[in-house]
Order: C-alpha cells, then structure tokens, then sequence
C-alpha cells in the first residue's frame, strides 16, 4: 500500500499538470486575439482592440490566481 505522502504528491502533481494545460489554452487564446486584433488594424477595424485587451486582462488575472494557488499547494509541504 503506498503511503499517503506519496498518494498527496501524486494528485499535486495531476494539478499542476491539469493547470499547465490550461495556462497553454489561455497562452493560444491571447496569441489568437493578437493575431486578430493586428489583422483587424492592418484592415483599418479597430473596433477589436477595447474588447480584446479586456479578454486579455482577465486571462493575466487567471493566471495570476492560479500561479496564487501553485504557491499556497507548495507551502503546504
């Protein structure tokens, strides 16, 4: 029987691996609004940018909480 330290460990790391995951679908959403938002002011648009940038702040503040929470799980040890 493995020991309750190991079986802690082990669904830590199932987190972070499931919060890496969704920091790249938040890194290839943010990359995605770029690319758009640059194609729409080549085009002359900028009617993207305000709504984008808006997006794009919510995703750092994601990210934020997140990283927040790898913090608090590491200092538990």
């Amino acid at each position: 029987m493995k020991s309750p330290s190991y079986l802690r460990r082990h669904q830590r790391s199932a987190v972070f691996n499931g919060l890496l995951l969704f920091n790249l679908v938040l890194i290839m959403l943010q990359l995605w609004l770029f690319v758009s938002v640059l194609e729409n002011l080549i085009d002359g648009k900028p009617a993207m940018a305000l709504p984008a940038a808006i997006t794009s702040v919510v995703c750092l503040a994601v990210n934020v909480w997140m990283l927040a929470g790898v913090r608090r799980m590491e200092s538990r040890d």
